[in-house]
């Protein structure tokens, strides 16, 4: 008989495989010299290995959240973190740069299945008024991954060599599969018609601007992060101490965010936490020439840019959940597409725009990251009056309005608990 109740605490089950996963995500970047180096590839070369996972990522995430939109959400984790797993073994045991770009497409695969998975079952297995803080807990293993992943795989691959940390991802994979079948109930959305039924929501205009938005914040964003030790060079003077320890305050200040993110959603509701975020990221973006000189300004720059960047994430899946619960793991994964899309196209553009005018260009990426957050703003109040004027209008007028809060009893719920 299905469980009535989880034996391990959900939420944190959930947060640790989103934990490894974006240390997977992230710490490829500080072992790229190893990695060409060990496989005789150019550095341009394997810089690949990070572009094609994040390619990966947002070709199918969409792809998989409508093929597996009816299967149970435990089954899914399950088999993404298996994969996942899979993957990195793969990539620790690749004896050149095409086996491993092989093997990183396949661990995309497995991550670009699980977190939005993930996010869709905290939000299914949660109450209505807590649904922003539960998909903030998931995210939350993102950000720390930038705190604590990141820095621990990058030290580890340079103390025994890169391929350990891919080791490590393998066996936290299997650890979190381990769990989540052992600690998880089932979990079931409301089953729609058939694919087509499960794709509609694609179409509603709601989610299109949506999608839309975060790929503008993200992209924007991402302009300058790509590249922030050049950004900071001015204060760092290419000390790669002080620039972790930048990093350090950058990513502690986003698992803030994320929690501020969707405390601030289940109070205030999705839309008003959505534009202060993106607003205040705008400001940080372009102000951020006028912090680079002085260690104090551009600690406090990355602590706003850690907080604000990451508060957007909880309203943007709050609103997407919202539209379609029985289609959320879709929905979800269109906002994981955009997501890796943005990251991707921002160290593109950004890379161009350094590459036109040299050094000097670098001034740049932050006022023209803050124009994209500008752009965001837009897409973000156009798709809130769209909605407004949509069958479900009021739907994200708050925490407690609309199918949004009154889908606890009838959008999922854990099997057992089901008559």
């Amino acid at each position: 008989m299905p469980r009535t109740k989880p034996s391990l605490p959900v939420l944190p089950v959930l947060a640790v495989g989103a934990f490894a996963i974006g240390t997977d995500t992230f710490v490829v970047a500080g072992v790229l010299p190893e990695v060409a180096g060990d496989l005789s590839a150019t550095l341009a070369d394997a810089g690949w290995v990070s572009t094609l996972f994040a390619l990966t990522y947002a070709v199918l995430a969409p792809v998989l959240g409508a093929l597996t939109g009816r299967l149970e959400r435990r089954t899914v984790l399950v088999i993404s973190l298996l994969v996942f797993a899979l993957g990195n073994a793969a990539s620790a045991l690749a004896p050149g740069l095409g086996a491993l770009l092989a093997a990183r497409v396949a661990t995309a695969a497995g991550a670009a299945l699980y977190i939005p998975a993930a996010s869709a079952s905290a939000a299914a297995l949660s109450a209505p008024e807590r649904r922003g803080r539960a998909m903030a807990v998931v995210l939350g293993g993102l950000s720390a991954a930038t705190v604590a992943g990141v820095p621990f795989g990058t030290w580890l691959a340079a103390d025994l060599g890169w391929r350990s940390t891919f080791w490590l991802l393998a066996g936290l994979g299997v650890l979190c599969a381990a769990a989540v079948a052992g600690g998880l109930p089932e979990v079931r959305l409301p089953a729609a018609p058939g694919l087509a039924a499960r794709l509609a929501p694609a179409r509603d205009p709601r989610v299109l601007f949506t999608v839309l938005t975060t790929l503008l914040f993200m992209t924007g964003g991402y302009l300058a992060l790509t590249y922030i030790g050049a950004v900071l060079a001015p204060v760092t003077g290419g000390d790669g101490g002080e620039l972790a320890l930048l990093l350090l305050v950058f990513g502690v200040l986003a698992v803030v965010g994320t929690a501020l993110g969707g405390r601030a959603t289940d109070r205030w509701g999705a839309t008003p936490v959505l534009l202060a975020s993106v607003a205040g990221l705008a400001v940080v973006l372009g102000t951020l020439p006028l912090t680079r000189e002085r260690t104090l300004t551009a600690a406090l720059a990355m602590a706003a840019w850690g907080v604000t960047a990451m508060m957007t994430q909880p309203p943007q899946q709050y609103r997407l959940f919202a539209v379609a619960p029985a289609s959320g793991p879709l929905l979800l994964s269109l906002n994981s597409s955009a997501t890796f899309t943005g990251i991707s196209l921002g160290g593109f553009i950004g890379g161009r725009v350094i590459a036109g005018g040299g050094a000097d260009q670098v001034d740049l990426l932050g006022p023209l990251g803050a124009g994209l957050a500008v752009l965001a703003l837009v897409t973000a109040v156009i798709g809130v009056r769209v909605g407004q004027r949509g069958p479900d209008a009021g739907q994200d007028a708050g925490p407690a309005a609309g199918p949004a809060a009154g889908a606890g009893a009838t959008a999922a719920e854990p099997a057992g608990k089901r008559g």
